[in-house]
C-alpha cells in the first residue's frame, strides 16, 4: 500500500487525523497535485494542536500555493510556518524560502507602523516670543507657532507589481500610501486650547512606474522612476506633485560601493505659489566583514518658488552605522538651508538642522515574521530668526518584517 492510499484510508476513518492529512499533503505535493495538497494541509492546520504539526501543515500549504504560482498566499503561509518553527535553524530556512518566493512573486508590498511620543508635533518654535534684528520690539508667538507635545501615530503601505523582466531590465508599477496623525497632550492644550491632533495630520498617496536597466548585464543597473501624487494636510488637499528620479550604484569592491541620485519635482500647491525642486545625492558604503556597514552621504537641493521664505538652497551631510544587515542603526545628519528672501530679514534667512537617530530591533520578540523596532530621534534647528529655532525629541516603536 502506498503512502497516499494509507493516508486516504486513515482520513476516511477520521477526517481530523492530522498526521494522515500531513502525509496526504506531502504525497500530493510530490505528485504535483497542488489542489489536493492545499486542501489537506489547511485541514491539518485547522485541526493541529501542537506547534510541530502547525509548522509542517503551514509549510506544505506554502509549497502548494507556490506550486500554483500563487506566491502572495505562499508568503502568507510561510509567515505562519515561521511563527511555529521549532528552532532557529528552521526559522532561517523559512526566511530563505520566503526570499525565494518573494523573487518569484511579481507583487511585493511593505508595511510600516509606528507610534511615538514627541515634544513637537507641529515643528513649532522652542521660543514663546519673536525678536527681529534692528527692532526694539518683542512679539508673542501664537499657539500654532509654538511647539506642541503629543503622540504621533503613522502607517504606510507600498505596493509594487512587476510588469516586465528581461536579463538586463525590470519594469514595475508602484503605489504608496502614508498617513500620520497625532493626539495632543494636556500641556499642548494649555498652549492652544482649541487644537486637535487632526489639525496636523498628513496623508500622501502616489502612483508611479519604475525601471531598472543594466546595459552590460552587470550588478550595477541604472534606476529610473516617475511618479505623481497628492498630499493632504489636516484633511484638506495641500499639494499635487510630480517627481522624476534617476540613480545608479557603482560597486567598487566586495566591501565598497557608491550611489548617485538625481531628483526633479514639481508641486502644484493649494494655498501658496507652485514650486520646483532639484536634488543631487551621493553616498559611499563600506562593509566591515560581518561587523557592520558605515555609510557617508552628501546632498544638495534647490527649491524655486515665489514668496517670502519659500525658495532656498540646501546642502546636507550624513553618517550612519548599522550592525549587520538588520541590526541596530545609528545616524547623524546636518542640513543647512539658505532662503533667497525672508519676511523677517533684509538678509538671507539661514536654518541649520542637526538630527540624530537610533533604531534598535528586538529579535527576541517576533510575531509571524514581524518584529518591533525601538527608535529615538532628536532634532535641533538653529536659525538667524529665532522664530525658527526648534527642538524635537521623539521615541517610539515601529513594526517591521524580520526578513
Amino acid at each position: 500500500m502506498t503512502a497516499g492510499y494509507a493516508a486516504n484510508a486513515l482520513i476516511e476513518r477520521d477526517p481530523t487525523d492530522v498526521p494522515a492529512l500531513i502525509l496526504r499533503a506531502e504525497t500530493a505535493v510530490t505528485m504535483g497535485d497542488f489542489d489536493t495538497a492545499y486542501t489537506a494541509a489547511t485541514s491539518a492546520w485547522r485541526n493541529a494542536d501542537v506547534p510541530v504539526a502547525k509548522f509542517a501543515s503551514a509549510r506544505l500549504a506554502a509549497l502548494a500555493m507556490a506550486g500554483q504560482q500563487r506566491h502572495t498566499w505562499a508568503q502568507f503561509w510561510l509567515r505562519r510556518a515561521r511563527q511555529t518553527a521549532p528552532d532557529d535553524l528552521t526559522r532561517q530556512m523559512i526566511a530563505e524560502d520566503y526570499e525565494y518566493v518573494r523573487r518569484q512573486n511579481p507583487l511585493s508590498f511593505t508595511l510600516d507602523f509606528n507610534a511615538s511620543p514627541t515634544d513637537n508635533v507641529n515643528n513649532g518654535s522652542e521660543k514663546d516670543t519673536l525678536t527681529l534684528p534692528g527692532l526694539p520690539f518683542v512679539f508673542a508667538l501664537t499657539g500654532d507657532a509654538r511647539a506642541l507635545p503629543g503622540t504621533e501615530y503613522s502607517a504606510g503601505l507600498a505596493l509594487r507589481y512587476r510588469i516586465r523582466e528581461t536579463p538586463r531590465s525590470v519594469t514595475w508599477l508602484e503605489s504608496t500610501v502614508f498617513g500620520r496623525t497625532y493626539t495632543l497632550s494636556d500641556d499642548a492644550l494649555d498652549i492652544k486650547p482649541d487644537a486637535k491632533g487632526a489639525d496636523y495630520a498628513e496623508t500622501q498617496l502616489s502612483f508611479g512606474i519604475g525601471h531598472l536597466w543594466s546595459p552590460d548585464g552587470g550588478p550595477d543597473p541604472w534606476r529610473f522612476s516617475a511618479s505623481f501624487g497628492r498630499f493632504w494636510y489636516a484633511g484638506e488637499p495641500w499639494s499635487d506633485f510630480r517627481r522624476v528620479q534617476v540613480s545608479r550604484g557603482v560597486t567598487l569592491s566586495d566591501s565598497d560601493a557608491l550611489d548617485f541620485g538625481l531628483t526633479l519635482e514639481h508641486h502644484v500647491n493649494a494655498e501658496v505659489a507652485d514650486s520646483d525642486a532639484y536634488g543631487l545625492t551621493a553616498e559611499w558604503r563600506h562593509r566591515f566583514d560581518d561587523v557592520g556597514t558605515l555609510t557617508l552621504g552628501a546632498g544638495g537641493r534647490r527649491v524655486d518658488a515665489d514668496g517670502f521664505d519659500r525658495a532656498y538652497d540646501a546642502v546636507s551631510v550624513e553618517a550612519s552605522w548599522q550592525v549587520s544587515d538588520r541590526g541596530p542603526l545609528v545616524s547623524y545628519e546636518i542640513e543647512q538651508r539658505a532662503f533667497d528672501t525672508s519676511f523677517y530679514l533684509f538678509d538671507r534667512r539661514v536654518d541649520t538642522r542637526y538630527t540624530a537617530r537610533v533604531e534598535v530591533p528586538v529579535p527576541q520578540v517576533e510575531l509571524y515574521g514581524f518584529r518591533p523596532v525601538f527608535n529615538v530621534e532628536h532634532s535641533r534647528q538653529l536659525s538667524n530668526v529665532n522664530r525658527f529655532d526648534t527642538e524635537t525629541t521623539g521615541a517610539g516603536i515601529s513594526i517591521r518584517s524580520a526578513f
